[in-house]
């Protein structure tokens, strides 16, 4: 499958969830509230430095959401986010899928999977839906205005204007 139709199936799977679980309740989507909804625990623990967050799910046990807890709050979120687009992904493909582990590693250095595609866009999917960020944009919103409403950090937000092709004007 090509990236942009990974792309695709993660923003779909994102609107849908901020549609059904989330339900309109405003800015920033919080997706440790989500993630317990969906009746994944998100713990926060020390983990390895090079370790950004993880997804353990095995048989007979929720799954659970290791996040660093030493990690800014901006960063603490987009992992959680992240996570939760692996689960997403995982039940699209086995809804009886009883193990599964993935620890997300910083700077890793190969290409990613197709599944870590689309856990990424969907966790910016999540975070900073779409239609939100082209409306801000449109309105004229700087970039800090924009990270600080969606919670994230602004190389985020600056990373998701430039994946969906959005400019701000220049700062005067």
């Amino acid at each position: 499958m090509d990236q942009a139709l990974i792309d695709l199936d993660a923003k779909k799977s994102a609107h849908q969830l901020l549609n059904e679980v989330w339900g309109g309740r405003g800015f920033p989507v919080d997706p440790i509230w989500i993630a317990e909804e969906l009746g994944v625990t998100v713990l926060e623990t020390e983990l390895p430095d090079n370790v950004l967050g993880g997804l353990v799910k095995d048989a007979d046990k929720d799954p659970v959401i290791l996040i660093n807890r030493f990690d800014t709050d901006d960063h603490k979120r987009f992992n959680c986010a992240q996570k939760i687009g692996h689960y997403v992904d995982l039940m699209m493909q086995d809804a009886d899928c009883y193990k599964y582990v993935d620890f997300r590693m910083q700077q890793a250095n190969f290409a990613a999977s197709a599944d870590q595609i689309f856990a990424n866009y969907f966790g910016e999917s999540l975070l900073m839906p779409e239609m939100e960020v082209r409306t801000m944009a449109e309105d004229g919103a700087s970039l800090e205005v924009m990270a600080k409403h969606f919670g994230v950090t602004e190389d985020a937000m600056e990373y998701r204007l430039k994946s969906l092709g959005v400019l701000l004007p220049a700062a005067a």
